[in-house]
């Protein structure tokens, strides 16, 4: 044989050396590809040399490992085959410890176990169970999720995820609640008694007021003196202030509940108010515009009573020489503090000429008893904007006010929108 062909003969067996290398290399990358190896045996000059790989699967368990909730898997019969550090944390054992034990026994209640593997069937995979701890008598409360794992593997994925502190949160909101219903009871309470007391006292009271004006008008003034007739007079018109007082005081208590409620025309309900009030309506010359107003699912009779009280405000605090002027309508465009809170209300505005108020006093207007004038100068007793306020609480709505001195009042009334 030639030098040649046997050169040629060396490099075909070379080729086909390496061939079968390159077959097994490819080989080995599939099975790296498809996670079908964990690592490789390479052996370096007759020495066995293992070199582990990071494959998928490896992050895969690294996750499981550092996951926040209990992870396990068992077989069919509950042995457990697998358990994370955390789920070790929550049940106080190491997991070489859990491991090769049954999960129902460390249920509260074991027989609880079959119930999970019946509801699987049904495909029901989420319970709540009572787990025990290696710490004493401790328990604490789960969602445990069950996943069949078939036909890749035949046992059982857990998922547990403690519930301690979800649990004591719905507890404290429980209680919270409870709480909450004993001080409403506790309120509708006392604010039955008080409104029992009001009309008691209201009664016990004008029955002597009534007496002390009526035989005040009896007696024949001829027989006195100036100065006696004056602090006759003095008398008799504070037990007509004093009987005024008590009327409105049983009328402030009568708006703490909650009347029957109907759709109204606004429009309807301050034209009757407008007729009551004709005379002082003629009296001082005033203007009542009214312009667009809503319907609304209110009380009538405190709808009446709010505009009662705004109206006669506006023209009892009128300027001395110009005429009031009274323009209520509905206000489409309006801005609360929070801009989607006003889709929700509707405004209505009810607008004066008359003497204002400074900006001071603004925020003492619907406080009972509150008056910004000597009783010498405007009659009344501090209670009409009292009412005008409790009655939109009453509503689930609010009452605000706008005023500068001399120039005129603005009440907003915020109503929601059923």
């Amino acid at each position: 044989m030639s030098e040649n062909n046997k050169h040629i003969e060396s490099l075909l067996k070379e080729i086909a050396t390496l061939k079968e290398e390159l077959i097994e290399s490819t080989s080995i990358v599939e099975a790296i590809k498809v996670g079908d190896v964990d690592a490789l045996v390479v052996h370096n000059n007759g020495v066995p040399q293992l070199y582990s790989l990071e494959t998928a699967d490896y992050t895969f368990r690294l996750l499981i490992e550092k996951f926040r909730q209990g992870a396990l898997s068992i077989s069919r019969n509950g042995l457990i085959l697998y358990c994370n550090d955390y789920f070790s944390e929550l049940i106080g054992l190491p997991s070489e410890k859990i491991i090769g034990n049954y999960l129902q026994e460390y249920f509260n209640n074991s027989d609880h176990f079959t119930s999970l593997l019946e509801a699987l069937k049904y495909g029901i995979s989420t319970h709540e169970i009572l787990f025990k701890t290696n710490y004493s008598t401790k328990t604490f409360p789960a969602s445990i999720s069950v996943t069949d794992l078939e036909p890749s593997v035949q046992g059982l994925g857990i998922v547990v995820t403690d519930l301690t502190e979800k649990k004591k949160h719905e507890n404290a909101l429980i209680q919270h609640q409870k709480d909450l219903e004993e001080k409403i009871n506790e309120l509708n309470r006392i604010n039955k008694n008080l409104e029992e007391f009001i009309h008691v006292i209201s009664h016990d009271l004008k029955e002597p007021l009534r007496k002390i004006v009526m035989y005040n008008e009896r007696i024949d003034a001829s027989y006195l003196s100036e100065t006696d007739t004056k602090y006759l007079n003095v008398m008799k018109l504070s037990a007509l202030r004093l009987n005024s007082l008590v009327d409105d005081l049983v009328s402030y208590s009568s708006h703490t509940a909650q009347e029957e409620r109907a759709e109204l025309n606004l429009t309807d309900v301050i034209s009757e108010v407008t007729d009551d009030l004709e005379i002082i309506i003629n009296d001082k010359k005033a203007d009542i515009q009214i312009g667009k107003l809503p319907k609304l699912r209110a009380s009538k009779v405190q709808m009446r009573q709010l505009f009662s009280n705004l109206i006669s405000n506006a023209i009892k605090y009128c300027k001395a020489d110009i005429p009031p002027v009274i323009k209520i309508a509905q206000v489409d465009d309006f801005d609360l503090e929070d801009a989607n809170q006003s889709s929700k209300f509707v405004k209505i505005q009810i607008e004066d000429n008359g003497i204002g108020m400074e900006k001071s006093h603004l925020n003492k207007i619907f406080t009972i008893f509150q008056r910004l004038h000597a009783k010498n100068e405007y009659s009344g007793n501090g209670i009409g904007l009292a009412i005008c306020k409790k009655i939109m609480e009453n509503h689930s709505g609010n009452i605000t006010v706008e005023s500068n001195l001399n120039e005129g009042t603005t009440f907003n009334l915020y109503f929601p929108i059923q």
